[in-house]
């Protein structure tokens, strides 16, 4: 098992209001490897908060937390610190700044695996595998982080957790402000390494065409708590009054078969994974 949170809360304090919970009671477990989850919810539902948990970045105010094993409050009272927690969970930030630091982009992707213990020669060679699983162009290794756009930093970002080698990988709106091309090798990164690494995915994402065309689970929070945790085909299937209380869209694909089917008066499956399956379908 690779992450089991049992009842977990996470509170803090604000002077006028007193103790704000930002999570509730959570309950789940995920496994270390084979997963594709998508983490959706309406802004403010406790969707990063419960991402940071996922790594240690914060810290369960009550309820249990095992992360490969290690009990997280335990490691807490010991004033350890969590970085052999961190190898095994890598989570990549929404706002790429937060991970950049070093002068040049193949030292900033460079710095996880000689913080691991890595040669300068081994950490040089991982550092340049993954900037090239995300297509990052060779001749801007040597550029400073901070002068790139910020879809380039984006894909910086995701090279320096790449190259921890981590067995999940944590993705915070990994596709916003990323071009069309680059966001589909992005996803197309995504699901090779879900299926053929057997990597854990997890995306924090509102891009519902992402959720139906590739997670295998997705988990909804609403107000602190999960309220759903389900397949996407049981969550699109729901009804417009339950999807509406979470503040959630449909993917596009399912839009456009429903608009046929009134419309047009077809009768489309309503609950295509996407685009090219509906086309396939129509043109059937």
């Amino acid at each position: 098992m690779g992450i089991r949170l049992e009842n977990v809360s996470y509170s803090y304090n604000k002077k006028k209001k007193g103790t704000v919970y930002a999570l509730k009671n959570i309950t789940l477990s995920i496994d270390d490897k084979d997963e594709f989850i998508a983490l959706i919810g309406e802004t403010g539902s406790g969707k990063s908060t419960l991402a940071s948990l996922f790594n240690a970045l914060k810290i369960p105010s009550s309820g249990e937390e095992y992360v490969f094993g290690i009990k997280i409050q335990e490691r807490r009272k010991r004033k350890e610190n969590y970085n052999d927690i961190r190898k095994h969970v890598g989570l990549v930030f929404q706002f790429p700044e937060y991970q950049l630091f070093e002068e040049t982009v193949l030292n900033d992707v460079m710095f996880a695996p000689r913080n691991f213990g890595k040669s300068k020669e081994e950490a040089e060679k991982i550092a340049v595998s993954a900037l090239e699983m995300v297509h990052f162009p060779k001749e801007m290794y040597d550029k400073t982080p901070f002068t790139l756009s910020g879809g380039e930093k984006k894909m910086v970002s995701i090279a320096g957790i790449l190259s921890m080698e981590p067995d999940i990988l944590i993705f915070d709106e990994p596709t916003a402000g990323i071009d069309p091309e680059n966001r589909n090798k992005l996803t197309k990164l995504f699901k090779d390494l879900n299926e053929q690494a057997h990597k854990t995915i997890i995306i924090i994402t509102h891009d519902m065409n992402i959720v139906s065309k590739y997670a295998k689970r997705v988990i909804v929070m609403s107000e602190g708590e999960v309220a759903f945790d389900g397949t996407p085909k049981k969550l699109f299937e729901s009804s417009e009054d339950q999807i509406a209380s979470f503040n959630l869209d449909y993917p596009d694909s399912i839009k456009i078969a429903k608009y046929l089917n009134e419309k047009a008066g077809l009768n489309l499956n309503p609950n295509q994974n996407d685009l090219n399956s509906l086309i396939k379908e129509i043109l059937s």
